[in-house]
């Protein structure tokens, strides 16, 4: 059977940033725009990830984003890593 939780600590466990607070975040690319309450798209670890933001901005194609958390199969992302 599928291990969700162990395939997600794998995707978290290559090129880690640590920030003031201590959170493990990584850099992904928007290819799709993310609007707000919307979700949109990611290139992160070499595959695409739907995406969401919570705050009420839309980011870009291009934009740099950091990944610091997941709601089931979607990134939960921010412009910095300490949002």
């Amino acid at each position: 059977m599928f291990n969700l939780a162990k395939a997600f600590g794998a995707i978290f466990s290559v090129h880690t940033y640590s920030t003031e607070n201590n959170m493990l975040v990584e850099e992904a690319v928007v290819d799709e725009s993310i609007y707000p309450n919307q979700t949109g798209r990611v290139r992160f670890q070499g595959s695409w990830w739907p995406a969401r933001c919570d705050r009420q901005i839309t980011l870009t194609p291009g934009d740099t984003v950091y990944v610091i958390g997941v709601d089931k199969i979607t990134l939960l992302v921010s412009l910095t890593p300490a949002d």
